[in-house]
């Protein structure tokens, strides 16, 4: 079978059965501008990037990925200081026939010049690169379940509006999450899809109209609210394996730090998964976590593939 009868290159990307992902090597990473609560609260001298040993946690995970299945490069564009935070950059529609790629529409400073560079990317691969008319911060901010249906976070960085917008020209369902804490600004601060029925959530940040929302598509793992803020929802998956972040040497928050490892650790081990973490504290200074750095194209364990 040709690619002519496979269709168009996100069918065949949407279709493989191993992971595909789109990364960023941090050649243009950079904090000058603090975008986020987290950037703000560390100041300039707490988030001053030593960029050799961002480069080299970078390369670790890059390598990881890569062995669990095929990883793309997006082009570096140096004074794109969040660029490497490709999650943001839009997202697969996967649930389509023929997927297409939602172009970011970015709230935070300094981020504008990164959406043009991701759509020419998806456009010389031969996949629809589309804009919506209102704000939206990509992947992070629309996770997808099963089927049709998504989970949409908004009210600080993307416009419910968007979520609207292209659940009414796709075809999705797309569950809204309102976000408040300028700590969880984007949907995978406190939620991730462990598989097509069960969703890690942190419960606390979400009021009881939309938790109930959730429940009626999927089965709610709660996530401590403190673990949250340590990254606990801010995980990937890659074939059998969940990818996090853990920072090494902390001080006082090792407790809570060993405490989010033993909560993968006892998801994993009753969903037949591996955990797999990684220090990036380099990529904490820009108010960042590991789901920031990869932007999953496809989705296998969660897509059926017959269709």
């Amino acid at each position: 079978m040709d690619g002519q009868e496979l269709g168009g290159v996100g069918r065949v990307i949407a279709r493989r059965p191993e992971p595909v992902f789109l990364l960023n090597a941090p050649f243009s990473l950079d904090t000058s501008i603090a975008n986020n609560a987290t950037m703000e609260k560390l100041g300039p001298a707490g988030r001053s990037v030593d960029r050799g040993r961002a480069m080299a946690q970078w390369l670790r995970l890059y390598q990881h990925l890569a062995a669990q299945g095929l990883v793309y490069l997006l082009p570096s564009v140096m004074g794109l200081q969040d660029q490497p935070f490709v999650a943001n950059v839009g997202a697969m529609l996967v649930h389509l026939d023929d997927p297409v790629f939602l172009v970011s529409r970015f709230r935070a400073p300094g981020r504008e010049g990164e959406a043009p560079v991701g759509a020419a990317f998806f456009e010389t691969m031969g996949i629809p690169a589309i804009g919506l008319p209102f704000e939206f911060e990509g992947e992070a901010d629309l996770k997808y379940l099963r089927d049709n249906i998504y989970f949409g976070g908004h009210g600080l960085r993307s416009n419910a509006a968007a979520h609207r917008s292209m659940a009414e020209r796709f075809g999705m369902k797309v569950v809204p999450l309102p976000l408040h804490d300028p700590h969880l600004y984007h949907l995978d601060c406190i939620l991730h899809v462990l598989d097509r029925t069960t969703v890690l959530l942190a419960t606390a940040a979400v009021d009881r109209e939309h938790l109930r929302a959730v429940e009626e598509v999927a089965a709610v793992i709660d996530v401590p609210l403190e673990l949250a803020y340590r990254g606990a929802t801010n995980v990937a998956r890659a074939g059998n394996a969940l990818f996090g972040d853990v920072r090494e040497g902390v001080g006082p928050w090792t407790a809570l730090e060993s405490a989010k490892v033993s909560f993968w650790e006892c998801v994993c081990a009753a969903s037949g998964l591996e955990a797999m973490t990684f220090d990036l504290s380099e990529f904490h200074k820009s108010g960042a976590m590991l789901s920031c750095l990869v932007l999953p194209l496809n989705a296998p364990h969660l897509t059926a593939h017959s269709r």
